[in-house]
């Protein structure tokens, strides 16, 4: 029970930390803004309420940004180099390059590409991107052995550490998670880890729902075979360097276990890191005054326009009892001439500094976040070097993020190292991103000093462009052929491109050597079908066809990228 209430205490401790901080309603205002909900709890009275929400994109651009890019995760023994056997060196680099050959495999596993988007978003929105792996007996490996781990994302708001100062999360005394489930699968978990009945029946529903990442948080399921309970995790290191952990609801100890971890299951970072704090901040904070703004200025704007867009009568009432706006419809006077019967007032003139400023607002909004009109695709570069330049300088903005980001996939990766060692049997068959598999043999790495690095391959937003336009240049000027310029274009560009190009190879003529020389390569004499290339059945392209179709593609690959 003293342990039980230990916990709970030093999760409220932790609550109450978060409240302080504001970070339940900055993070449930964040999350609502991007979504769009813009004018919630605030009275508009009779003006319209538009919203043109700038935040959702460019935060969207940010998290592209900073997603894109080949990812592979390479692991190293940095104790290797002191290892005096020169069979044990061979041992370790074996189940090393084992290891290497899995990641790739895990990463597809564990949909990491749209993991990572995930957490990218919740850093956007809260300030923290969380990674979090657990074990879960249940999975089924085809081999003797079951049981796997998991990776998943969890909310900044459901992260509590011992030291709120430090936002090393490896360094804490002890962390905690929280959550919410369901009464009854709670209850059969207390359960089937021995817990007395009486301690059970404690697990009740509450109304604890106030302290999500977003409105939606505080609506369940109100069905009383649904109804929930907030329970936490908290996991800690016994005095031999291993992590314990302790699922508990408020008045009972749903299970306790040592592992054999020696790492926290859990890698975290910040967006913008905030000092002494281990919460982080996010950009969005900063967009909601500029937001609220351009959303009460364009009411206003539209206000204004309702009430003076067209002009309105003002008419005698002594000479005119009742004025109609019908069609057609007769209006009587009473006697003398039609002069000063009745007259209109022009409509009401609006300063046109007034759209500048809002424009203003949003381009620098978006300036001042690195999402600008050029890397946005607002407008349009005239060539592929500006392209190039122009994301590479405001990509430049956004590399302490992807840093961060980085370090805490390194972290992650070692952290499944860590499950290897703790659950896996020895013998266990590892599978390869290529489908093969190797034994593992956890005993050869358990007491190695395993790091994790990320290699980020170049994956450029415009490289589709620019090979296609280096491509498109080599062709004109005939430096390749036709075949080998269908051969390397980007993929969906050319329908039904493959059989084009065993089209061209059928021909006979237009193979790599025949098409060279019929592009001006032919160093025997003058050729005057410069640009030109054989095709099947003796028809002829000739290089204004070519141009034509490199424009065509380009043109495509451009509105595939605007889409």
């Amino acid at each position: 029970m003293a342990t039980e209430n230990l916990s709970w205490r030093q999760f409220e401790a932790g609550r109450d930390y978060n409240r302080r901080i504001g970070l339940y309603e900055n993070a449930a205002e964040n999350e609502r803004f991007y979504r769009g909900d813009q004018w919630k709890n605030v009275n508009s009275g009779m003006l319209p309420t538009p919203v043109f929400n700038f935040v959702k994109r460019i935060i969207d651009f940010l998290v592209s940004q900073i997603s894109i890019g080949n990812i592979d995760i390479v692991y190293s023994d940095e104790n290797l180099p002191f290892i005096g056997s020169d069979a044990a060196r061979a041992r370790i680099s074996e189940a090393i390059a084992l290891l290497n050959r899995n990641a790739a495999y895990r990463w597809e596993k564990c949909r990491m590409d749209r993991l990572i988007r995930d957490v990218l978003l919740d850093a956007a929105l809260t300030g923290d991107g969380v990674f979090f792996t657990y074990w879960d007996s249940s999975i089924g490996t085809g081999q003797a052995f079951t049981g796997d781990f998991v990776t998943e994302t969890l909310d900044a708001t459901n992260l509590f550490v011992s030291n709120v100062n430090v936002n090393d999360i490896q360094s804490q005394d002890y962390v905690i998670i929280s959550g919410r489930e369901s009464v009854h699968s709670l209850r059969a978990e207390a359960l089937d880890n021995g817990a007395q009945m009486a301690s059970v029946e404690k697990i009740v529903p509450d109304g604890d729902l106030h302290y999500g990442a977003s409105d939606a948080a505080a609506y369940e399921n109100e069905d009383v075979s649904a109804q929930k309970a907030t329970f936490i995790i908290k996991f800690w290191r016994n005095r031999e360097g291993y992590v314990c952990f302790e699922k508990s609801c408020e008045h009972c100890v749903v299970k306790t276990a040592a592992t054999g971890l020696r790492l926290y299951p859990i890698a975290h970072f910040c967006w913008t890191p905030t000092k002494n704090s281990y919460h982080g901040s996010s950009p969005v904070t900063s967009m909601i005054q500029n937001q609220k703004y351009v959303n009460k200025a364009y009411a206003l704007l539209m206000k204004h326009m309702i009430d003076t867009a067209f002009s309105k009568v003002i008419y005698d009432k002594t000479r005119v009892p009742e004025w109609t706006n019908e069609v057609g419809q007769a209006i009587g006077v009473a006697g003398g001439d039609l002069d000063g019967v009745a007259s209109t007032i022009k409509p009401g003139e609006m300063d046109t500094r007034y759209i500048d400023v809002i424009d203003s607002v949003i381009r620098n909004t978006k300036d001042a976040l690195g999402a600008t009109e050029t890397s946005l695709g607002e407008v349009n570069p005239t060539n592929t070097s500006a392209i190039l330049a122009l994301q590479e300088a405001n990509s430049s903005t956004l590399d302490s993020v992807r840093s961060s980001l980085y370090c805490a996939i390194e972290e992650l990766a070692e952290i499944w190292v860590d499950f290897m060692c703790a659950y896996y049997a020895d013998g266990r068959m590892l599978l390869s991103g290529d489908g093969g598999a190797g034994s593992f043999d956890c005993r050869v790495i358990r007491n190695e000093l395993i790091r994790a690095r990320v290699d980020v391959g170049s994956s450029a937003r415009y490289s589709k462009v620019s090979a296609l336009n280096t491509l498109t240049t080599l062709l004109d000027n005939g430096h390749i052929t036709l075949k080998q310029y269908l051969e390397r274009i980007p993929d969906g560009v050319i329908p039904s491109r493959e059989q084009l190009i065993q089209e061209l190879s059928g021909g006979g003529a237009g193979s790599d050597s025949g098409a060279g020389n019929a592009i001006g390569n032919d160093a025997g004499g003058d050729n005057e079908v410069v640009g030109q290339f054989d095709a099947p059945a003796g028809k002829t392209e000739t290089c204004s066809e070519t141009e034509k179709l490199s424009d065509n593609t380009e043109t495509k690959l451009s509105d595939n990228n605007n889409a």
